[in-house]
């Protein structure tokens, strides 16, 4: 479910989110596009220079075509709606004013339907908005200069001053033209959709995350996995194909040495559209100082380490295969530099993902009254709040609860049903009354966030604090995922 603000009026819970702002927001848009053309009409002439016809019926063009990529992708669909109310009256008026230079159009056309169909068949919109910004400030550039240019026209052609009511109807429309830059670019966001990066501490459930989503991508998506491991005693306990042989003689999974290191790819796709999802399990101690400060000072100690460029390290850290050949160049140095490697690695990898999903371990659900579970989730929640506010709003976000079962008896309950997301609701009440969590909600209004409650065995029975043997469940656990599909659907 997406996260949004609650509120409460008559005692009825209400949902208040960013949506209502910008729907308001698109109906501003198009009304101060039809004001604008009808003060402006008299400057909507067929007797225009070529070169301006053939700018503005490009500009208009474009918007109109790009919107339909960033309707394509749910994050995006205000901001094409938006592109349309404001910029098909624009069409509609140049057109019927002789204005439109039929050229120009089809170059537009071309260009904004270019970009929406490579960035929706590559999943990556980030590009496309940040074109569209662009394209935004050089529209409200060029249509200023040309209204100042008409207006200058006028005066010397009527050889006296512009009356007052001209000047002010002047200053009205660079106003608004302003106004509508401000409202697209704030209502345009595209995200990197393709790269998620899963983050989360030791113990959360992240391995056998990893494994049913293994199984996600290899049966359904196509997909393959890479996988790179530094570990003395290890190594190939923690390989993906192991840990799923283990698991089928009953076996958990191995605990993480400190010094051990596991980065994991899996990539698929789902028609055209790719997607890859990153996990790192590392033994030492999770980051937590997330600074660009802190970052580039860890860059320069790599950089004496291992003598490469930091304008290198910077660019490459996060791939997968450059961490592989540090390793090997290097074996010495990279054991007594790996901690400032994953932090540099975690660090970019955050950078550039377009989308992460934090991890939340089930047992904090299940010891949320009598346990130290609340405190464990404030400091967690704290951490997860930070790194939305470094990392920006041109992300996707999701809190995944693992472990479910441990909470909930999920035998009898389908994935897709209203019991099902009335767990999620019962988890999201629990998780309100924790402040840290109400700071990520309030973050909501601006930034997309999601939170799924998932579960790798959905055959086991509910943890009960002081009876049962929780190590003879977990001895019982196989790969019977409940909800994952959720987290495939967040990557798309």
């Amino acid at each position: 479910m997406r996260i949004s603000k609650k509120g409460t009026v008559l005692g009825l819970d209400i949902t208040i989110n960013n949506t209502n702002l910008e729907i308001i927001f698109v109906l501003v848009g198009f009304l101060l596009s039809l004001i604008f053309l009808y003060m402006s009409r008299s400057y909507w002439i067929a007797d225009t220079k070529w070169y301006v016809k053939l700018t503005l019926s490009f500009l208009v063009a474009s918007f109109i075509s790009s919107a339909i990529g960033m309707i394509l992708e749910r994050n995006s669909i205000i901001g094409g709606i938006f592109l349309l109310s404001v910029f098909l009256p624009f069409l509609y008026v140049f057109y019927v004013s002789g204005f439109l230079l039929v050229d120009g159009f089809i170059l537009g056309m071309l260009e904004g339907g270019y970009l929406s169909f490579y960035s929706y068949f590559k999943n990556s919109f980030d590009r496309l908005a940040m074109y569209l910004r662009r394209l935004i400030m050089a529209f409200f550039v060029f249509t200023s200069l040309y209204l100042v240019i008409r207006a200058f026209t006028t005066m010397n052609e009527s050889f006296q001053e512009i009356p007052q009511n001209e000047i002010s109807k002047f200053i009205f429309l660079i106003v608004i033209l302003f106004i509508f830059s401000f409202l697209l670019k704030e209502t345009i966001h595209g995200i990197r959709a393709y790269d998620v990066f899963v983050y989360g501490p030791s113990g959360s459930g992240k391995t056998l995350l990893l494994l049913a989503l293994y199984d996600q991508f290899i049966v359904f998506l196509g997909g393959e996995r890479k996988e790179f491991i530094v570990s003395e005693k290890n190594n190939e306990s923690l390989k993906i194909g192991n840990m799923l042989a283990a698991l089928e003689n009953g076996e958990l999974p191995k605990s993480n040495l400190r010094t051990d290191l596991a980065l994991y790819k899996l990539s698929g796709k789902k028609g055209f559209k790719p997607v890859r999802m990153k996990f790192i399990d590392y033994g030492g101690e999770h980051t937590k100082d997330f600074d660009s400060t802190i970052y580039q000072k860890t860059i320069d100690d790599l950089h004496d380490s291992f003598g490469t460029e930091t304008v290198e390290l910077n660019n490459k850290i996060e791939d997968m295969s450059y961490v592989k050949e540090l390793q090997k160049s290097n074996p010495d140095n990279f054991a007594q530099s790996v901690e400032k490697v994953v932090f540099a690695h975690i660090y970019k990898s955050l950078v550039n993902a377009g989308k992460i999903i934090f991890l939340v371990d089930g047992d904090y659900i299940v010891n949320f009254r009598d346990g130290d579970g609340k405190h464990n989730l404030t400091k967690l929640f704290g951490q997860y709040s930070h790194i939305i506010s470094t990392f920006g709003n041109e992300k996707s976000y999701a809190i995944v609860v693992t472990k479910t079962d441990k909470f909930e008896d999920l035998s009898q309950i389908l994935e897709n049903s209203n019991e099902a997301e009335n767990i999620e609701h019962k988890i999201y009440k629990m998780f309100y009354e924790i402040n840290t969590f109400k700071e990520i909600v309030n973050k909501s209004e601006k930034i997309p966030i999601y939170m799924y409650t998932v579960s790798v065995d959905a055959t086991m029975k509910p943890q009960i604090m002081g009876y049962g043997d929780a190590e003879t469940q977990q001895k019982c656990l196989k790969i019977n995922p409940w909800r994952v599909v959720e987290i495939e659907k967040f990557s798309f």
